[in-house]
Order: structure tokens, then C-alpha cells, then sequence
């Protein structure tokens, strides 16, 4: 039988081997069976190989601003393939496996992104809240197709995808549907993140594409004492052996 699950791809390179290693098993545990890591390099890409992981290495220039322009290629070639796909950080980790339950489910949008928290402050200060690229689903059709094949022309201008992202949801008009003030706030330096307890929809007035955004007390970027959490995305740093200090310290590895 042909598995309708879709296909769950990551970025890393051989300084995240270690975090890989966490992330990884935990995706394995909880039944997802559809996995893909995106390489940055040939370390990564032969580890992955060694360890029986489906594996693609990406031409990369090690340049930040050149990664975001690679996973919109990468993006877009697994939309024209007819791909549905979820993209996850490597650091976002899966406690609940959002495949199989959570608001995410069933749902027919075109996109499906969990939240961020300010960035752009553009785009925050005109919706109250922001899209975020660690966790985001995607489906095959034309409109999702015509969006990512436009992202990446803008992602080599503005250096960052979820910019772009964003930026470019906005200049499509997509009407939000909703409470217009959330269900509650969420205080994050010196502004407030509007947020909802179900999905809100959105529908752009050109291009007919839809979008919606995921609860973020079942995606979330802050920690939230709620117990519907699926996915904890906590804010890090950067560096491997920080983040995986960080992880610990948050109970989530």
C-alpha cells in the first residue's frame, strides 16, 4: 500500500550530527515513517547513508543567506513532484506526532504554518502575529506551486525566508478569518503575540491560495503550560552543543 503520510524533511549539517541523533529517533518512536534529511555537506550526507537514513546532500555555499534560497528549491522541486511534505527544524522537537492528531489533521489549506513570534515586525505590527518556517505543511496544488516558485527570487533579495514568507502572504491580501485580537496574548519583549485555541484560515484575493495557522499552544515557539502541545520549537542558540544544552535544560531531550 502506498503510504499517504507525508514526507518529513530537515537541513543539517555535520556540526548538527549530534542534535540529528535526538531528533531523529524521536520522530522514529513516534511512527513517522516518511523521513528525509537534506544534507549540507558530505560528512552528514555519509553518516546518514552509514546509518540507513534517506538521505540528499544539497549544494550549499555555507553562506546563511544562500541556506534559505537551497530549501526553497528544494521546496519547490518536491511541490512540482506532486510531494506533500511537512518541513521541520532540526530543533523543533516532536513530542506528539502532529501526523496523527492535533489541529493539523485533515485540514484541506494549501499551507499550514505554525506560528512565529515577531519577525518581520513588518508583517507583526499589521497582523498581530507572524508565520514560522521551522514547522510548516505543504501541499502540491497550483497555488502552493506558484507561491514557493515565487519565494525564491524574493528570498535572494531580503536573506531570509520567513521575510519573504510573510512579506509576500501580505502583499497577496490573504483576508485572515478569526477574532481579530486572538484568544489570549502572549508577552514577548515589547510587544504582544496574538493567539488562537483553533486554526485561523486565510484565503489570498489573488491566486487563490490558502493558508492557515496552527495553534501555537500545539506548535510553540514560547513555552506554554498547556498539554496539547505537539511540537516544542523553542528559541536557542545557535551553536550544536548550546542548543542541545538548552534542549536538556527545557526537559524536552
Amino acid at each position: 500500500m502506498v503510504s499517504t503520510e507525508p514526507l518529513t524533511v530537515t537541513f543539517a549539517d555535520s556540526n548538527y550530527l549530534p542534535l540529528l541523533r535526538v531528533w531523529m529517533p524521536r520522530l522514529q518512536a513516534l511512527g513517522v515513517s516518511r523521513v528525509k534529511i537534506f544534507c549540507l555537506d558530505a560528512a552528514i550526507y555519509a553518516a546518514c547513508r552509514a546509518e540507513g537514513i534517506d538521505a540528499e546532500q544539497v549544494e550549499w555555499s555555507g553562506n546563511l543567506r544562500d541556506l534559505w534560497v537551497q530549501r526553497i528549491k528544494v521546496f519547490s522541486a518536491l511541490l512540482a513532484n506532486g510531494e506533500e511534505f511537512v518541513h521541520s527544524d532540526i530543533d523543533a522537537i516532536w513530542v506528539r506526532n502532529p501526523l496523527r492528531e492535533g489541529s493539523a489533521c485533515g485540514r484541506e489549506e494549501d499551507l499550514l504554518f505554525s506560528q512565529g513570534t515577531v519577525w518581520p515586525p513588518d508583517v507583526h505590527d499589521r497582523w498581530g502575529f507572524v508565520l514560522c518556517c521551522g514547522w510548516f505543511r505543504a501541499r502540491p496544488t497550483l497555488p502552493a506551486r506558484a507561491f514557493f516558485d515565487g519565494l525564491e527570487a524574493d528570498v535572494r533579495v531580503t536573506g531570509d525566508d520567513q521575510i519573504s514568507v510573510n512579506r509576500l502572504l501580505a502583499l497577496l491580501e490573504v483576508k485572515w478569518t478569526g477574532a481579530v485580537t486572538g484568544d489570549y496574548q502572549i508577552p514577548f519583549r515589547d510587544r504582544m503575540i496574538r493567539c488562537w485555541r483553533e486554526p485561523i484560515r486565510a484565503e489570498s484575493a489573488r491566486g487563490g491560495l490558502s493558508v492557515a495557522l496552527l495553534p501555537h499552544r500545539e506548535f510553540q515557539r514560547l513555552p506554554e503550560q498547556y498539554g496539547e502541545a505537539l511540537v516544542k520549537h523553542y528559541l536557542t542558540p545557535k551553536n550544536c552543543a548550546q542548543k542541545l544544552a538548552a534542549l536538556q535544560a527545557y526537559g524536552l531531550i
